[in-house]
């Protein structure tokens, strides 16, 4: 709708304004480049597609509007900054092998960006299991004071997505979910300072998370107040950040040398897998492995006994 009214504003009254039909373009141009959704099939879930406008400013009344456009476009298809990380999580003391099949010990591949154009920050998590091609894809876009949390789970046989919305000072926001039993649409009353697990790192990895948090688990489903700490490493040199609920259960636990935002370790529950950085190079090579069609395994039995291809 908004894209048939923008071009109705740009041709319906060809001696209109051209100011308002530029600014309507704008508009769109910023809408359409802030909506643009992560591809989901690729290793690179954060994918830079470069645009190009050419043309100059017309002279006159108009060249404000004009360079107002012009800045628009500019700030729509600015370069943004990544940082990107990548782990293997693994049972703790199983380093992963190289294992050509699954291994069945739970394994699982971990991407995290934090992705910053203008004013906006874009922080992300994939999580891509090796048994039964289970992938979750967890996102978090922080833009002054509003907070938008998306939360997909997604399976061979389908998907399902949890999203919720609000602002750091508190009050009304909303929760939309798709793919449970039911469509979920419902209100949200976040405390104020609420944040997500993956903002909350970023605070634990600034210093600047301590003490008691409000924090949204999508998991829950529901805002809960978490203990966050920092503590000395477990060798020298290193820094442990870690939050967990009221219960004592844990919901994050990292490890990064001091000053430094690259995490050398990170877990999720206590006693289990704990994930180990690994290169990019790594993280594609296992991706495209796991990713790969796999017979199921009543079919592959059936497949050794009879000596069948």
């Amino acid at each position: 709708m908004r894209a048939r009214g923008t071009y109705s504003s740009l041709s319906s009254n060809p001696n209109g304004s051209v100011r308002a039909g530029l600014a309507a373009l704008g508009a769109f141009m910023a809408t359409a480049a802030a909506s643009v959704s992560p591809a989901l099939g690729s290793p690179e879930f954060v994918q830079r597609a470069p645009l190009c406008a050419s043309g100059s400013a017309p002279a006159g009344d108009d060249s404000l509007a004009s360079g107002w456009l012009q800045r628009m476009i500019e700030a729509a298809t600015a370069e943004p900054i990544t940082e990107c990380e990548y782990f293997l999580l693994a049972p703790e003391g199983n380093g992963g092998g190289d294992a050509v099949g699954p291994t069945g010990g739970g394994r699982a591949l971990i991407a995290q960006r934090r992705i910053v154009r203008g004013s906006a920050t874009l922080l992300e998590r994939e999580v891509l299991f090796e048994e039964g091609s289970l992938r979750v894809l967890h996102t978090e876009r922080i833009q002054g004071r509003r907070r938008t949390l998306t939360y997909r789970e997604i399976q061979p046989a389908g998907a399902r997505t949890w999203l919720a919305e609000w602002t750091v000072d508190g009050g009304a926001g909303r929760i939309l979910g798709h793919g449970w039993r039911r469509p979920t649409h419902e209100p949200l009353i976040a405390p104020r300072g609420l944040v997500g697990p993956l903002e909350l790192l970023e605070g634990l990895r600034a210093g600047s998370a301590r003490g008691p948090v409000q924090v949204l688990d999508p998991l829950a489903a529901k805002g809960s107040q978490l203990t966050a700490e920092i503590s000395p490493g477990s060798r020298p040199g290193l820094e442990t950040f870690r939050a967990t609920r009221s219960d004592g259960t844990l919901l994050i636990e990292a490890e990064a040398s001091a000053g430094a935002r690259a995490l050398t370790g990170l877990r999720f529950a206590t006693g289990q897998r704990v994930g180990r950085p690994i290169s990019r190079d790594e993280y594609e090579r296992r991706h495209e492995m796991w990713n790969r069609p796999r017979i199921p395994a009543h079919q592959r039995v059936r497949a050794e006994l009879l000596g069948t291809r």
